[in-house]
C-alpha cells in the first residue's frame, strides 16, 4: 500500500512508457470485446427479447382490439380499412397474424422496412408479452376473430434508432462469453510475447552471465523505447564493465605472476650460490629458503597455467590415444602415493576405448583430483572408470570428512579452499581444483562434486567419447 502512496512511485507509473501500451492494451481489448458482440449481433439475425404484458400496457392493447373489432363488425370496414385507421396507427403500427401467411395482415406504412416476420414465427404464443427486437417494440399477441377468422393480435411501436446495447443483451450467454474470450486471449498472449519475452532472454543471459559466460549479451532492441529496452541496454552495459574488471584483474593477476619468476629465479641461483659457500650453521635456513622458493615457484606456475586455460586461447593438442594408455601410469603412480600414506586406491578395469583429448592436460586434471583424494582420505580411495551414453564417466570417492554442503558448489572456484573438513595445514591456495575445472572444460567436460555416505566426497568426471 505504500507504494501507491509514494508520489515518485506515482509518478514514475505515469511516466513510464510500460504504463501507456498497458492502459492501451486494456482499452483496445475492450473495443475488440465491443465491437465482436456487435458483430455477432448481427451474424445472430433479428434478436427477441420478452417480458409478460400486464398493467396499463395491456389495457391499452385489448381496448385497440375492441376498437378494430366495432370498426369491422359496426361499421364495415375491411380488415386492411381498419388496420389503416389513422385514429389507430398514428403512432404505433398493427399486425393481424393468421396460420395462413397469406391472410396475415399489417398496417401499410411500414416505410421503415421492419421485419414483422419474427412475429409470425412465434406460433401459437398466447401469452401477451412485451417483446423487444433491436428496431422497435410489440405488443401482444390477444385473440381476436373477425369475419370468422382467428388472428393474433399485435401493436408494434418503431423505435427511433436500433438499440445496439439492448441487442448485445439479448445475445446467448455463450455468445458473450466467446465475445470476451477471443480478444482476451489473443491481445493478453500478444501482450506477454511483448513484455515477457525479452525479459525471458534477459534472464537466460544473465544466468550464462553468472555461470562464467563472460561474453554473453541479451540481445538489443534498438526500436524498443520503453523500461524494458531500457533494461536490456543497461544490461549489456554492467556485463561489458564486468567482462572488463574481471579481465583486467585476471590479466593484472597473471601479468605480476609472471614478472616475479624473474626475481624469484634469480633468487633460487643466489641461494644456490649462498649454499656453496655457507657454514653449516645455515645451511639448514638456506634449505629452508630454497624449500618455499620451489613453494612459491609452484603457486606462480599454477596461476599461470590457470590464467592459460581460462582467460586466453589455449591451443590443444588434440589426438586419438587409448584410455588404458593415459590412465595406466597415472593410477600406478597414485596407488604408490597412497600407499606411502598407509591409504589404498583401488580402480575396476580400464575400458578399451579411444579418448580425443590433450594427453597431458587431461592427465594433469585427472592425476590432480585424485592426489586431492588421496590427501584427504581416511584409509581408501576408489576409482571407477565406466562408459555411460557416449560419455566416458570417472568417479572418485574418498572415505574422509566431506565438505559442507554450502561449500560444495564453491569447489572448483580459483583461490577457495574450505575451512572445515579440508584443513588449511594442507597447504597450497586452492588453485589445483579450479585448474582441473578448467581443463576439463576445456575438453568440453564437466566435473561435480558430491558428498557420499556414510561420509567422504565423490568427484564425477564426466568427458564426450
Amino acid at each position: 500500500m505504500s507504494f501507491w502512496l509514494s508520489k515518485n512511485n506515482f509518478k514514475q507509473a505515469l511516466n513510464s512508457r510500460l504504463f501507456y501500451k498497458a492502459f492501451a492494451g486494456f482499452w483496445l481489448t475492450i473495443v475488440c470485446i465491443f465491437l465482436l458482440l456487435v458483430l455477432f449481433t448481427r451474424l445472430q439475425g433479428e434478436l427477441l427479447d420478452n417480458d409478460p404484458l400486464h398493467g396499463r400496457q395491456l389495457d391499452s392493447l385489448n381496448h385497440l382490439k375492441r376498437n378494430i373489432v366495432r370498426l369491422v363488425e359496426d361499421h364495415n370496414k375491411t380488415l386492411q380499412q381498419a388496420v389503416d385507421h389513422p385514429r389507430l396507427s398514428r403512432h404505433s403500427m398493427i399486425l393481424l397474424v393468421h396460420d395462413n401467411i397469406d391472410k396475415t395482415i399489417t398496417t401499410g406504412n411500414n416505410d421503415r422496412n421492419l421485419n414483422l416476420s419474427v412475429l409470425n414465427d412465434l406460433g401459437d404464443e398466447n401469452v401477451p408479452s412485451q417483446i423487444r427486437t433491436e428496431r422497435y417494440v410489440a405488443y401482444g399477441p390477444v385473440d381476436i376473430s373477425l369475419n370468422q377468422e382467428a388472428y393474433r393480435l399485435y401493436q408494434i411501436k418503431p423505435l427511433r434508432r436500433p438499440m445496439l446495447f439492448h441487442s448485445i443483451r439479448m445475445l446467448p450467454v455463450w455468445m458473450k462469453l466467446l465475445a470476451v474470450f477471443i480478444p482476451s486471449v489473443i491481445l493478453s498472449i500478444f501482450l506477454t510475447i511483448y513484455l515477457i519475452t525479452p525479459l525471458n532472454t534477459l534472464s537466460r543471459s544473465a544466468r550464462r552471465l553468472a555461470q562464467g559466460e563472460l561474453n554473453v549479451r541479451a540481445p538489443s532492441e534498438s526500436q524498443r523505447k520503453d523500461e524494458v529496452g531500457q533494461l536490456i541496454h543497461d544490461f549489456n552495459f554492467m556485463a561489458d564493465k564486468l567482462t572488463h574488471s574481471i579481465q583486467a584483474h585476471k590479466q593484472l593477476l597473471a601479468d605480476v605472476s609472471h614478472e616475479l619468476r624473474t626475481p624469484l629465479t634469480r633468487l633460487n641461483l643466489a641461494n644456490a650460490m649462498a649454499q656453496d659457500t655457507a657454514g653449516a650453521a645455515t645451511q639448514s635456513y638456506l634449505a629452508r629458503i630454497e624449500k618455499e622458493s620451489q613453494c612459491l615457484d609452484k603457486m606462480l606456475a599454477d596461476v599461470l597455467t590457470l590464467s592459460r586455460l581460462e582467460y586466453t586461447v589455449h591451443q590443444l593438442n588434440i589426438e586419438s590415444i587409448p584410455l588404458s594408455s593415459l590412465l595406466q601410469e597415472l593410477l600406478q603412480n597414485a596407488k604408490f602415493e597412497a600407499h606411502q600414506h598407509n591409504k589404498t586406491l583401488s580402480n575396476n578395469a580400464i575400458p578399451d576405448l579411444e579418448l580425443n583429448c590433450d594427453a597431458a592436460l587431461l592427465t594433469s586434471a585427472i592425476e590432480n583430483i585424485t592426489r586431492n583424494a588421496i590427501k584427504y582420505a581416511d584409509s581408501c580411495i576408489e576409482f571407477d572408470i565406466m562408459q555411460q551414453a557416449g560419455e566416458l564417466v570417472i568417479l572418485i570417492k574418498d572415505d574422509g570428512q566431506g565438505v559442507d554442503e554450502v561449500a560444495l558448489t564453491e569447489l572448483g572456484n580459483a583461490f577457495y579452499r574450505t575451512d572445515s573438513a579440508r584443513a588449511r595445514q594442507s597447504g597450497g591456495i586452492g588453485l589445483g581444483l579450479a585448474i582441473a575445472k578448467r581443463a576439463l572444460f576445456a575438453h568440453q567436460g564437466d566435473i561435480h562434486f558430491a558428498n557420499h555416505q556414510p561420509h567422504g566426497l565423490t568427484v564425477t568426471i564426466t568427458l564426450p567419447l
